[in-house]
């Protein structure tokens, strides 16, 4: 009964982009590294740590957004739809720093020359990560688009 609607924070859909560039640098990444170009493997894993962090500092602005529109997460003053996309979003955030540890790990493996065209394993499983963290988000904000 007290479910309210209001407007999804306009700063979502920009972290949305740059989480999608960030999978497009992820797979650069990959691809520099099956073709043993080392020094574009590292720029691109670098720019991905960039944009996936990018994404984090907008979600947290989405939430100060939020809070300006007096939608909050628990208490007397919250909603459910508010205490929803709260939580869903501070989950996949959770996931997404995850992430970027994976991404720290793959990095110095990078500077280490333990990424290569003859070694792909850590690489394969970053970006398996990364990207099903981006199809996952992008999942979830239209999901909330469509039921907000």
């Amino acid at each position: 009964g007290n479910w309210l609607e209001f407007d999804m924070p306009r700063v979502f859909w920009y972290s949305s982009a740059a989480l999608v560039l960030s999978s497009i640098g992820m797979h650069w990444a990959y691809l520099a590294a099956r073709r043993d170009q080392l020094r574009t493997m590292r720029v691109a894993i670098t720019a991905t740590f960039v944009l996936g962090v990018a994404f984090l500092v907008m979600q947290f602005m989405g939430w100060r957004e939020l809070v300006a529109m007096n939608v909050y997460f628990g208490g007397e003053t919250a909603n459910p739809s508010g205490s929803f996309l709260y939580v869903l979003t501070g989950v996949h955030g959770a996931h997404l720093i995850s992430g970027l540890i994976v991404l720290l790990f793959a990095l110095v493996a990078a500077f280490r020359y333990q990424i290569h065209g003859k070694s792909m394993l850590q690489m394969e499983m970053c970006a398996t990560y990364w990207h099903f963290l981006d199809v996952l988000w992008l999942y979830l904000f239209v999901f909330l688009l469509v039921n907000h």
